[in-house]
């Protein structure tokens, strides 16, 4: 009993010991955590092509690993190119003529302080308040050279971890089967839920902002807003700001619209974006998205706003996940009760005369 105790005692410190030296590197290392939760995510979505190249169809490992990263950088390379030839450039533009954003904020004015709703919150905009806002809004946009190698940066890393994940694809996940200190039943549990999720949100957060910017061009486009592609490619982007989503950009645009004297054109602006722009959001995800994973809404919208804080882009999807994580630790809590409830009793062995 006593050698089992002190064996006990090393594994625990063993595994203590592990975790925190997990948790020294991951801290020293915080620059590349998003390009290693970048290259779980691509590892979960690119591991059934990868072996089924080189398990069924047994092609070379390298060169199938070399396939699968050049279909990545393609699918990446186009969103990528146009956040930065019109979405970044078109906003630093925007933004430096204060001029012009004063000279549109004072048709809004002009019809929110003539509005006799609004007269009895005494309400008053001035020109210096707009400015503070404008400046504040700036300082959260990061400079296009900055952003870029950022993201170059963390691409680079994702792809890198990616190779050596692939190549050792079978190996890495018995390994990591073998630290899960639960039942078989509770690890394929634990394994699948969480594929599904990353799944979901990898792939519902750039469906979500497509079809959101695709259906937003086209209102825009219909009721006369100018710049009408770089307004809805924006609220195809704002759709990954948690709650207020597409209304945060479509809303001004609405308001707009009418203050600049087309009211009727506005409101059906505003209705049409409120109907199409917002529901398209949730038709897919109680459609498309909830086919992969079923995940409640407001796990996704404060798992975002967890994630964000603490994993930056790559929270999008490992947020909800974190948040999903006490919900899937209680079941798998219930599955070992269960197996341990149905698991016949140990021999007592032979009892002493």
């Amino acid at each position: 009993m006593q050698k089992l105790f002190e064996k006990v005692n090393i594994q625990k410190a063993i595994l203590f010991l592990a975790v925190l030296l997990i948790l020294i590197i991951l801290v020293e290392l915080k620059y590349f955590i998003s390009g290693l939760l970048g290259a779980i995510t691509l590892y979960v979505l690119t591991r059934k092509f990868y072996l089924r190249l080189v398990e069924e169809k047994k092609r070379n490992k390298n060169l199938s690993i070399a396939l699968i990263i050049f279909l990545i950088i393609i699918t990446f390379a186009i969103p990528l190119w146009i956040i930065l030839e019109i979405l970044i450039p078109k906003i630093n533009e925007f933004l430096s003529d204060r001029n012009a954003i004063l000279d549109k904020f004072n048709s809004i004015r002009v019809l929110l302080e003539n509005n006799e709703f609004f007269k009895r919150f005494d309400i008053t905009f001035s020109d210096d308040r707009v400015l503070r806002l404008i400046n504040r809004v700036i300082s959260y946009i990061p400079s296009t050279v900055q952003w870029v190698g950022q993201s170059f940066a963390n691409i680079f890393t994702a792809l890198f971890i990616l190779y050596f994940m692939l190549i050792n694809a079978r190996t890495m996940e018995e390994r990591f089967k073998e630290l899960l200190p639960v039942s078989k039943e509770s690890k394929r549990f634990f394994i699948s839920q969480t594929a599904a999720l990353i799944k979901s949100n990898a792939y519902g957060i750039p469906v979500l902002g497509f079809a959101q910017g695709v259906i937003a061009i086209i209102g825009y486009s219909v009721f006369g807003v100018h710049n009408a592609v770089f307004w809805g490619l924006l609220t195809g982007a704002a759709s990954i700001v948690p709650v207020l989503g597409t209304m945060f950009i479509y809303v001004p645009v609405c308001v707009y619209q009418i203050a600049s004297g087309d009211v009727n054109g506005g409101l059906l602006l505003t209705l049409y974006c409120f109907v199409l722009v917002g529901g398209i959001d949730n038709v897919l995800r109680f459609t498309l998205l909830k086919k992969m994973a079923d995940i409640h809404p407001l796990i996704t919208v404060f798992g975002v706003v967890l994630g964000l804080k603490i994993f930056g882009v790559m929270g999008l999807v490992f947020g909800p996940v974190m948040l999903s994580l006490p919900g899937m630790l209680f079941k798998i809590f219930k599955i070992e009760k269960s197996l341990n409830k149905n698991k016949p009793p140990e021999d007592a062995g032979p009892t002493a005369a």
